[in-house]
C-alpha cells in the first residue's frame, strides 16, 4: 500500500515461510515422529505456544520489512547471497531429514516413494550405512548424518540468520527469532543427548566417535 510494490526482501520472506509450510504438507508422514509430538506429547503449552507465540516471533522479519522502505533499495548483490544462501540451507535441512525418517521407514519394510514438490536430489539413501545397537535400533552414519549429528538443527540456525540478515542491522526485533531458536535448540540438543545416552549407553558413545560432530563438520 506504501510502495506500491513487493520489495526482494519481502520476496525472501514469502519464499522463506513458503518453504517451511510446503515442507510440513509435503513430510506429513514424518509429524507423528518429531519431537514435539513423540517426545513432548504435543501438550496444552505447545500447542499455546504455536497460537500465539511462533505468529509474532516468525513474522517479526516481515512485519519489520513493512515499516523499512530503504531496504528496497539496497544492493541487489545482498538479496541474492541471502537467496542462495537460504536455499541452500533449506536444502540441506530438507534432504538431511528425508534421509533419517526414509532410512527408517525402509527398515521396517514400509516406506513408499511419494511426488509431493519438491522431491530434492538425495533425499533417499540407496544401501545407507548404520551403527547396530544393543536397544535394537540401528543409528544412521551415512548421507548428511555422517557429517554431524544434528546438522538439521545448524541449517535451521542458518535460516533463522538469514531472516535477520534480509532486515539488516539498523534494530535488534529481526533477530529475535535467531536468538530465541538458538537458545531452544541448544537446549532441545542437551535434553536429547541426555535421552539417547540413557538409551543407547555404550552405544552412544561409540557413535560419538564415528560421528564426532554435532551442529558443524
Amino acid at each position: 500500500d506504501t510502495e506500491g510494490k513487493i520489495g526482494a526482501p519481502m520476496y525472501l520472506m514469502l519464499l522463506a515461510h513458503g518453504l517451511y509450510t510446503n515442507a510440513v504438507m509435503k513430510g506429513e508422514e514424518c509429524i507423528v515422529s518429531t519431537w514435539d509430538i513423540f517426545y513432548e506429547k504435543w501438550g496444552w503449552m505447545l500447542i499455546f505456544w504455536n497460537f500465539t507465540g511462533v505468529p509474532f516471533v516468525y513474522c517479526a522479519q516481515s512485519l519489520f520489512l513493512t515499516k523499512q522502505h530503504i531496504l528496497y533499495h539496497r544492493h541487489p548483490l545482498i538479496t541474492a547471497t541471502l537467496f542462495v544462501i537460504l536455499l541452500g540451507a533449506y536444502y540441506i535441512w530438507d534432504t538431511s531429514q528425508s534421509q533419517k525418517n526414509r532410512f527408517r521407514l525402509q527398515l521396517r519394510g514400509c516406506f513408499v516413494q511419494r511426488n509431493t514438490f519438491p522431491q530434492l536430489p538425495w533425499g533417499t539413501l540407496t544401501d545407507p550405512k548404520y551403527m547396530k545397537t544393543k536397544a535394537g535400533s540401528p543409528l544412521l552414519i551415512d548421507g548428511w548424518w555422517k557429517y554431524a549429528r544434528k546438522i538439521h538443527y545448524t541449517m535451521d540456525v542458518i535460516m533463522a540468520l538469514v531472516w535477520g540478515f534480509n532486515c539488516g542491522i539498523s534494530h535488534a526485533l529481526p533477530y529475535l527469532y535467531f536468538f530465541f531458536f538458538l537458545t531452544m535448540i541448544i537446549h532441545r540438543y542437551l535434553r536429547d543427548r541426555q535421552r539417547l545416552v540413557a538409551k543407547y549407553q555404550q552405544d552412544w558413545y561409540e557413535y560419538e566417535k564415528i560421528v564426532p560432530y554435532v551442529f558443524i563438520p
